[in-house]
Formats: C-alpha cells, structure tokens, sequence
C-alpha cells in the first residue's frame, strides 16, 4: 500500500515545511508520492533530491533579495517573484540543486496549478521538470501579483487557488494514507473572503470568471480540505504534522530570524512525531 505526503503551500510560512522535510531526510524518511502546491511544491523538489537544509538556506539568505521577490520585479516583469534568478543563479551557482538526484529518483511528485479558464486544480508530474519549470513556476503563481503561465495548452496561476491543500486528489489517486504537512496552527479557520475586493477581481480577471469564482470560494475548499485532513487522521489514515503555536507572519515575511524560528519549530515538531511517524508507515511495509 502506497504512503502519501501533503505539502501545503503559504508563502514563506514554507520554512516550516522546509524543516518539518529536514527531519525526514535525517531519519531516512522518503514518502514514495508527493502532493504539493505553491511553496509546498518547491520545497518538495530539495526533498526528493535530497538536499537538507537547501530549501533553509533559501528561506533565510535570499528570501529578502530583491532578485527574488520585490516591487522593482513587479513593475518590471509583472511578477514579484524573480524566477529567472530562482531557477537560474540561485539553483545553479548559489545554492545549487542536484538536477541529478532528482530526476533519477523514484519518488514521485505532483505538483498543482489552478487552470484560469475552468477554476479546476490541475497537476502535473515530475517527469521532465528539471527541463521544464513551467509546472512549478504556475503552481507558485500567486494571482495579481504573477503572470499566467502557460503550458500544455493551459493557462496557470497559483495551485492554492483551486486546491491548497490537495489530499483529496491523493485519496482520489488510490493513496488512503497520507502525511499532511500543514502550514497554520490547530486553531486557524480561514476567513470567508477573497484575498482581493471582488470587484477588483472581476476586472481583472475580466476574461476568467472561473478563475475569479475559485478565489471566491478558497475559503471554503481550504477550510473543507483541512477538515478532511482531520478526519482522516482521526480514522487513523493520516497524519498531521502542523504548528504548534501560530505562525503570525505574511506570506513574503523578509526576516531572516523570523524565518530561522519558524525552521526550527518545523524541526522540533517533526522530531516529536517521529515515532508516530515511524509506526504510520510501518503499517505499509
């Protein structure tokens, strides 16, 4: 029986994440499929190659660039996130990703996009990924602030639209055990609003009222998403791995400290999971 691992997106609040997969690299933990979006789905690609502490250095040496995310990107591109120096420079030179490692692997990864046309999750596999970034530069496509991807006769933006937190296509695939990697504490309920006035949406996205209609109803399929999270944990087909107290910072947060914190809580939250962790995927041996 095959195990699953979930991975949320939501920004730089991602560092937790990035230590919640360290641990799991240490103790030799590889989950053979992963289902990502957005942060979730980048910081998935230094799991499956391998590389601990890669997606930390990212999170708390260049996450305040201004080549990585800034105004001056926005205005001069139209996305405020530098991708041409994430994958390029940055993967290449400063903090090298193992291109090898990942595309021999036999872990699978799923990453998810939003199609602006229908609203619909989309996700496409790993296959070819390190030729082609398109897939994860869409799932990490934040609307407003991003330009549409497109790619295999798609247009793309943010996977955590349609599906951020996407266990459900994982049991929909046949996976009924999954690890889910939550970025919001316990407590968090997401409020029933869109991250932008409506009205702006609709002439912005004049030509995709789809797309407006998912940012509409996120709220909704995020807080259901999660509550399905819990009740499969509760049935004892999952695990949730979450903050232990609020994570109380914006998405693009630039703090470096802060940032390193929100790293170590990942850390030893994870580390206190691990023999229920262990006994989780026992079960499938």
């Amino acid at each position: 029986m095959c195990i699953g691992l979930i991975l949320e997106g939501g920004g730089n609040r991602g560092a937790y994440t990035a230590g919640v997969l360290d641990v799991l690299c240490r103790n030799d933990i590889y989950i053979p499929v992963t289902y990502a979006v957005s942060a979730g789905a980048c910081n998935a690609m230094s799991y499956l190659s391998k590389q601990i502490k890669r997606s930390y250095r990212i999170y708390t040496e260049y996450s305040f660039d201004k080549r990585y995310c800034s105004l001056r990107n926005l205005r001069k591109t139209g996305c405020l996130f530098g991708y041409d120096f994430i994958f390029g420079e940055l993967a290449k030179e400063l903090i090298p990703f193992d291109y090898e490692e990942f595309d021999r692997t036999t872990m699978k990864l799923f990453t998810c996009s939003t199609d602006v046309e229908t609203g619909e999750a989309v996700f496409f596999d790993s296959k070819g990924l390190t030729q082609d970034m398109r897939p994860l530069i869409a799932s990490c496509s934040l609307p407003v602030v991003s330009n549409i991807v497109e790619y295999k006769g798609r247009k793309l933006l943010d996977g955590g639209v349609a599906s951020p937190i996407p266990i459900d296509k994982a049991i929909s695939d046949g996976i009924t055990r999954n690890i889910a990697v939550l970025t919001r504490d316990a407590g968090y309920v997401k409020k029933d609003k869109p991250d932008f006035p409506l009205i702006y949406l609709r002439h912005r996205y004049k030509s995709y009222p789809r797309l407006v209609e998912a940012m509409v109803n996120r709220p909704k399929v995020y807080n259901r998403q999660r509550e399905l999270c819990y009740s499969e944990q509760n049935a004892g087909r999952a695990i949730i791995i979450q903050p232990s107290k609020p994570i109380n910072i914006k998405r693009s947060c630039k703090d470096p400290e802060m940032l390193e914190e929100i790293y170590k809580l990942g850390v030893k939250d994870a580390t206190e999971r691990l023999p229920e962790i262990n006994r989780f995927i026992a079960v499938n041996d």
